[in-house]
This record gives C-alpha cells, structure tokens and sequence, in this order.
C-alpha cells in the first residue's frame, strides 16, 4: 500500500505542476563534473605482501538537459558518466528524469535516495567531493573479500577485515563506516523532495527492487542466495525523512532523520530466515564564525542476516562526530568514526573499525582545491586466530594527499 501511495502522490504532484506547461520551451544543457587524484602511504600491521604506496583517480561528468515552462514547471533530466572503479571502463551511474515547482520535486529514475541525498553528519569540507571514507579503500584486502588473503607463499591474513561482510551487503555497497542509508544503492526508484517550510523539508522514496537498473525489468520475487550469510537483495523498499536547515543569531543549524525499510527477497533455501529491512539514521550539525560541529549514527539492526540455527548474527551500526574550521580558502578538521557489524555470521562476535582522522584543505583557485589527511584505524575482526593465518586484527596509519578538480 504504502509503494502505490508513493507513486500516486509523485503522480498528482507531476499533474499539478504541470498546468498549462509550454511544451515549445527551449532546453538548455549543462555539463559540469568533479575529478581527483590521489596518492597514498600506508603503514599497518598486516602488510604481508602488501605495497606501501598507491595512486587513485575517478573522473565524473553531469549533462543535465533542463526546460522552464510558462506557468514555472522546471523539468528536465540528468545523466552522470564516470570513470571510475578498477578498470578503464566508463559507465552511467545515475540516469534520471525530473520536475519541480511549488509542489516540490520529483526525480524518477537510477538516482539517489531522499536520506543519501540530503543527511547530515560530521563536516568534513576537507575530504573529497563527500567521500567521508577514504581510509577505507587503502586499508584492507583484497576487495571484496572478507577472510585471509593469501601472501608471502603462506595463508595469512593481509590488510585490515574491512572489506565485504553484512555492512557493505546491506547498504548498497557502501563501508562499514558510511553515515548515510543506501539500502537500495541507484537502482530504479521514485524519489519526492516536499518544497522547504521554516527549515524543514520532508522527503519520501520508493524502490520496487535494489538490484534493478535502467531497462531492467525484474519481476522475481526469489533473489536471496540460498544459504548465504545475508542477503542484499531486498524487494518494495520505502523510504521517509527530514531535514532541517536554519540559522540563529549567526549560528547555522542543520539537522536529519531517515528511516528506511523493506522485505528480503525469497529465496530457494527451505530454513533460510532473512530478516527484513529496517534501518534509521539521525545526525546533527551546528556551525558558528567558520566553526563547526556535528555527528551522526546510523543503524541497521540485524537486516538482512539469516538467522538460521548456528549462524551469530550481531547489530550492524555506524555512528561519527567531527569538528571543522573554515578561515577564507583554508579548511582544517578532525573526525572520529566507528563501524560495527557480524563480520562472518559463522563465527561468534563482531567486527569492528575505529578511524581517528584529521584533514586540510586550501582552495588555490574556484573549482581547484589541494587537501592532505591523516588517519590512525584499528581494525578488530572476530576471525579467529591460528599459527597459520596469525592474528586477523590490524592497526595503522594512512597518509594521504590529494588534488580535487570541481566544474
């Protein structure tokens, strides 16, 4: 009921904005993007077979076709293409239609959620482009998995339990330490953003499925592997929130709250219990004279584990708190982020990450920017130690430089 309430509302709201639009309106195109390029030291523990320095880039490029009609109805469309990934491969990661007016917008497409659209965490102006994350790429091993890699000619474990695992599986791919509420990643979806009223704007989305794409058209209920640990494959996916945004007296004050759910796809196992989708996210900011100070927590309970007997299943949970301070073109800040979930379902206990971070950034020219950071991680895991593999925690330090392109 509630999907069909959605996507009737997004309908009625398309209706009334559209009056007598003009339908001879001129588009106008625009092409902007983002880039960077980034280089890495990394000193750990486990680095068996692991290089200390690295290089990473990601090119991004926005045309978005827009049209203005006589009675105000903006309309029009987005497309992002990006280099990106581990190959020099391009693709379209977001591919949507939109429309707004005093009825709000609506965005129908492959596009963002409300929450990780607009949520509110810790300010970190001096990280990239909103990748609050990075540590997380240069720390683990091999991507993907989640186990002892394999390193030196002996089955040890290499580079931090960071990657793979439940965290990453239920929030669309996301980190073990990302703030935000990605459940349904970009597949298809109906997304509303209600126009803003003393601060507060309210939001709404729905997903018919989290792994259906652009012309894909996936009408099967079954989509959980029989089996497995958890699943990310969840069906009819609702979404509400809010935020707030308002300033007083000189201090700036931003706010938000999401709450997101939906059912575990079917699967063909006979005692697999998947558990169901439901996760909440809240975070706060308060900024004053170029200071600023907020957080957030994230929690996904025990979404999407299948808890069948023997399996130990534990809460999956993110929360953050950082501070910042912003003087002209210079942007210097420092944050702590913590993530927790069941690691290997298989195996007693969680697996946990603690990032402590400071950062800078300088502005050497509009849309050109030059940043540094720092992180200390510890990285406990709940695989279990042996004389072969050697102890499955990790700690360390990551240095990390970067020049960030805006257009």
């Amino acid at each position: 009921m509630n999907r069909y309430l959605l996507a009737g509302c997004a309908a009625v709201a398309l209706a009334m904005g559209a009056g007598a639009a003009n339908a001879q309106a001129k588009f106008e195109v625009k092409v902007g993007g983002d880039a960077y390029f980034e280089a890495g030291f990394v000193d750990q523990d486990l680095d068996n077979g692991l290089r200390s320095t690295e290089f990473q880039n990601r090119f991004r490029v926005n045309i978005i076709p827009t049209a203005k009609a006589d009675n105000g109805l903006e309309y029009g469309g987005r497309v992002r293409i990006r280099a990106a990934g581990t190959n020099t491969g391009v693709t379209g990661d977001r591919a949507f239609i939109f429309a707004q007016g005093t009825f709000g917008r609506v965005n129908l497409g492959v596009t963002n959620s409300f929450n990780d659209d607009t949520y509110i965490s810790a300010p970190t102006d001096y990280l990239p482009l909103a990748l609050v994350d990075r540590v997380i790429n240069w720390v683990g091993g091999a991507a993907g998995s989640a186990g002892a890699q394999t390193g030196g000619g002996a089955t040890r474990f290499v580079g931090a339990d960071v990657n793979g695992g439940i965290a990453p599986a239920i929030n669309g791919g996301s980190s073990i330490v990302w703030p935000s509420l990605t459940p349904e990643g970009n597949a298809t979806k109906i997304v509303y953003y209600s126009p803003r009223f003393a601060g507060v704007q309210l939001g709404a989305s729905y997903t018919p499925r989290n792994d259906s794409y652009n012309q894909d058209v996936n009408r099967v209920k079954v989509g959980s592997v029989a089996g497995a640990q958890a699943t990310s494959s969840f069906q009819d996916l609702v979404e509400v929130g809010a935020n707030y945004s308002n300033t007083f007296a000189g201090f700036a004050v931003k706010a938000s709250a999401g709450y997101f759910w939906g059912e575990a796809a079917d699967s063909t196992g006979a005692t697999d219990n998947f558990k169901d989708l439901n996760a909440w996210q809240i975070g706060a900011q308060v900024g004053y004279a170029g200071f600023a100070v907020g957080g957030s927590y994230t929690d996904f309970g025990k979404s999407g584990q299948n808890q069948i007997a023997g399996r130990f299943t534990e809460k999956t949970s993110t929360w953050t708190a950082g501070v910042q301070y912003t003087a002209g073109p210079i942007v210097v800040g420092a944050n702590y982020k913590y993530g927790q979930d069941a690691g290997s379902t298989l195996i007693a206990g969680k697996r946990k990450l603690e990032v402590y971070e400071i950062g800078a950034g300088y502005t050497v020219a509009p849309g050109l920017t030059l940043q540094a950071q720092y992180d200390f991680f510890k990285a406990d895991s709940d695989k279990l130690a042996t004389v072969a593999s050697g102890s499955p925690d990790d700690e360390g330090h990551v240095f990390l430089v970067r020049s960030v392109l805006a257009f």
